[in-house]
C-alpha cells in the first residue's frame, strides 16, 4: 500500500432517499467492473451500485481485471481503487486501459492521500475519494460528478 495517511476529512456517506434510486436508473442495463481489493468495501459498493440498476461484475486486483477485460469481458466503466496489491495498482491501470482501450471509461478511488497526489499525477481520471456520497458515486459513473 502506498501511503497511510487517510483523509483528514473524509466526506461521509449519505443515505439516499428510496425513490432516488428508481429516479436514476438507467434506460438499459449498464454495466461496472468494481476493482477494489477490501471484500467488505466491495460487497458493499457493489450492492449499492446494483440497487441503481447496475450490474456489477467485480475483480480483486489490477491483474485480474485486465485478465478479464482480455478475455471478453467490456463494461461500460471501470471503478478501480488506487492501493491495491499486486504487480500494479488502480492508477497503472487506468494508465494501461486508456492506451490499450481507450473508450472504455475508468473512474478511481481512494482513501489515501498519497493516492489522491499520484492519480493527479497521470491526469485525466475522475478521482473520487472513499468514502464518498451515494450521489457522487452513481454521478461518476453516469459520466457526471
Amino acid at each position: 500500500m502506498i501511503g497511510a495517511t487517510h483523509l483528514s476529512a473524509p466526506e461521509p456517506a449519505v443515505q439516499e432517499p428510496a425513490s432516488s434510486a428508481a429516479d436514476t436508473l438507467p434506460a438499459e442495463a449498464r454495466s461496472v467492473l468494481l476493482v477494489e481489493d477490501n471484500d467488505e468495501v466491495a460487497a458493499a459498493t457493489g450492492a449499492v451500485l446494483r440497487s441503481f440498476g447496475w450490474t456489477v461484475e467485480r475483480a480483486c486486483d489490477a491483474e485480474t481485471a485486465l485478465e478479464r477485460i482480455d478475455a471478453g469481458l467490456l463494461p461500460d466503466v471501470v471503478l478501480a481503487d488506487i492501493a491495491m496489491p499486486g504487480a500494479f495498482d488502480g492508477a497503472q491501470l487506468a494508465v494501461h486501459l486508456r492506451h490499450t482501450h481507450p473508450r472504455l471509461r475508468v473512474v478511481l478511488m481512494t482513501g489515501y492521500i498519497a493516492e489522491v497526489h499520484r492519480a493527479s499525477d497521470v491526469g485525466g481520471f475522475l478521482l473520487l475519494p472513499k468514502p464518498c456520497s451515494i450521489s457522487a458515486l452513481v454521478a461518476a459513473l453516469d459520466g457526471g460528478a
